[in-house]
Formats: structure tokens, sequence, C-alpha cells
């Protein structure tokens, strides 16, 4: 008797088992086909739209022969200040959170509010600068966007350091003491040395995600259909540019737009291919 109710109970965790696998095995087949399919139509449609004016002129009005340089350009300039500003005051903090106020409330405190930003909505971001900048500068511009990039940029920093250092075996920094370095010796020389690697892949996973915000920039930066070399007006951007030309009448301004987001998707793909190399090579 007792062994037909154990192996009752057996079959029927088998059978809920097996449920959850099939379920788990849908899930994740319906994820990769809605991929594919975007990735295919992506692919099909962007490569087609592909040409050399696209890397080497403006945006066109409709009707008229144009590229995507100005917006391959803005976004360099406005993704690459952002994270120059982000990425050396993310590292700072972290250190400090980690090496030097871990365990106190200051830091408990700091950890909670880099978490809200971290998961908070770009778009949050980008109102929050356009109140604080653009209102007050009287229009949109370049450095209204590298603002409001390095506000999403920093806090993806930030964590990703806190982790890398935190990964850091305490016996380094006992063994640098022991030799009577001092403590920013031991920083520069043994600790950043330990977890470089960890850091890099979070400033280009900061990059990669930053590299593909329209909202904020809607907000901020603005578009134009120019070239401006300046930051103090406004900029086009590949995300703003792909979002206002897809919305356009023309069919050849929509071509454009599967062609800027071919290329956005390219480079992002690329700086996550980069980020799990470096990420293996640390493990």
């Amino acid at each position: 008797m007792e062994n037909a109710i154990r192996q009752n109970l057996v079959s029927r965790r088998y059978g809920k088992n097996r449920v959850m696998m099939a379920l788990c095995f849908l899930a994740a087949v319906l994820g990769i086909f809605f991929l594919s399919v975007i990735l295919v139509s992506l692919l099909y449609r962007g490569v087609s739209a592909l040409s050399l004016d696209v890397f080497t002129m403006s945006i066109p009005a409709q009707g008229s022969r144009g590229g995507l340089i100005n917006a391959i350009y803005g976004t360099v300039l406005v993704t690459g200040c952002a994270i120059l500003i982000a990425a050396p005051i993310g590292i700072l903090a972290g250190t400090y959170l980690v090496e030097y106020a871990n365990g106190t409330k200051l830091a408990e405190f700091a950890k909670f509010i880099n978490d809200i930003l971290l998961s908070a909505p770009s778009i949050i971001v980008g109102v929050f600068v356009y109140g604080a900048v653009v209102v007050p500068m009287h229009g949109n511009s370049a450095i209204a966007g590298i603002l409001a990039l390095a506000l999403i940029a920093l806090p993806v920093v930030n964590r990703t350091t806190q982790d890398m250092l935190l990964l850091v075996p305490n016996a380094l920094r006992e063994a640098t003491a022991a030799l009577g370095a001092p403590r920013w010796k031991s920083m520069t020389l043994v600790i950043y040395r330990s977890a470089w690697t960890g850091i890099l892949t979070g400033i280009l996973l900061a990059v990669a995600r930053i590299s593909g915000e329209t909202a904020p920039l809607l907000f901020t930066a603005g578009y134009s259909k120019f070239m401006n070399a300046g930051l103090t007006g406004p900029i086009a951007t590949l995300p703003v540019a792909i979002n206002t030309l897809a919305a356009d009448a023309g069919e050849d301004l929509k071509q454009l737009a599967w062609a800027g987001a071919l290329i956005i998707t390219v480079a992002i793909l690329a700086l996550n291919v980069l980020a799990r190399v470096l990420s293996g090579r640390r493990q």
C-alpha cells in the first residue's frame, strides 16, 4: 500500500515536471521565433536600403537623395561624450562605496538610489534634463542630450564597478597592506588590475544601452537634418532619426529608417558580443 502511494506521488511529480518542461520549451520557441522574425525583417529591409549615400550624405528632404551621416555622427558624439562623463564618475563612486564606505548607512542609501536610477524609465531622465537644461537654454542642444545619456549610463557603470570590486579577493587587499603599500597604490596597481575586465564590460554595456535610447533625446538633443558640429544646437541621432523618418509619408525616407535601424542594431550587437568576450575571458 505504501509503495503504491509513493509510486503514485512520483508519477504525479514526473507528470508535473513534463508539463512545466513543455511550457518552458514552448516559451523559448515563441521567444526565438518572434526575435527571428524581427531580425529577418530588419536584415531584409535594412540591407536593401543600404548604399554609399547612407554613409556620405545628410538626412534629405522628401523626394531627394540623402543619407544618415549627420545622425551617425550625432550618435557617436552624444554617446561618446556621455560615456566620458559617466565612466569616471561611476567608477570612482563605485570604488568609494565598496572600498571606503562599505557597510555604512551612506553606502546603503547610495546603493538604493543607484538601483532606482538603474531601473527608472529613460523618459523620466529626459523630462528632468528638459526642465533643468533645455528650458533655461531656450532650446534643444547636444549638451542636453549628453547629460541625459550620462545620467542613464552612470548607474550602470556604478553598479558594475561595485560588483566587480566585490569579487576581488580580500587576500589581495591584505597582501598589499602587509607590504606597506598606500591605499591608493593598492587600488590602482592591484585591485583595478584584477577588476578592469569586468569594469570595461560594464562600460560597454552602458554604451550599448544609451546608444539606442530615443525618448530622452526627443526631449533634449532634438532633431536636425543638417550636420551640426557644435554642442549648443539641436543635433540628429540615429534613434531619433529612425523615429522621425519612419513616421514620414515618403517611401524613400522609410527606407532610410530601415537602414538606420540595421546600423544601430549591428553596432549594439557588436558591443554586446565584445562585452561577452571580455566577461568570458575574465571568468
